[in-house]
């Protein structure tokens, strides 16, 4: 069991990055982490994968966006802690920004773009979680940079 807690202490800050970049949403984003550890340890034991990890998390998103068309929930529903007030709503308003953002890629750029991002893996890590070739998962994270690049200077958010 010290194996897994030892994988979980590695892998859950990203995971969950990885997971609110891709929902838009902090409580679904938590919800889905856990289960997706919850699903690994049952599923595959204490031997750590991160590319695993992924991919159940993943398949988890994806069968929610199944389920329900959920729309984003407020970041303001997220207790943040900081040191100044300004410094609070800075870092706030630049998250809602950068969300904002992401969610007006297509969900297969926003996916592949967050897995880059938030996750640690490689691109050849990321090509196996997604499906995709490794030269493709290279050229989809060069368009959606791009994109927000795009949406940033247009100030489309």
């Amino acid at each position: 069991m010290e194996k897994f807690k030892s994988f979980y202490k590695k892998h859950k800050d990203r995971l969950f990055s990885y997971l609110l970049k891709i929902t838009g949403d902090y409580y679904l984003a938590a919800d889905i982490m856990q289960e997706s550890f919850t699903r690994y340890l049952e599923k595959y034991g204490k031997e750590g994968s991160a590319a695993l990890l992924y991919t159940i998390a993943r398949n988890a998103v994806i069968d929610s966006f199944r389920k329900q068309d959920r729309g984003t929930r407020s970041l303001e529903e997220r207790d943040h802690i900081g040191h100044d007030q300004e410094e609070h709503y800075l870092v706030r308003d630049e998250c809602r920004r950068v969300l904002s953002a992401l969610q007006k890629l297509e969900r297969d750029e926003r996916d592949v773009l967050t897995l880059v991002v938030s996750s640690g893996l490689s691109y050849r890590e990321i090509a196996g979680v997604t499906g995709l070739s490794e030269a493709n998962v290279k050229v989809r994270v060069h368009r959606a940079r791009l994109k927000l690049k795009k949406i940033f200077a247009e100030r489309q958010i």
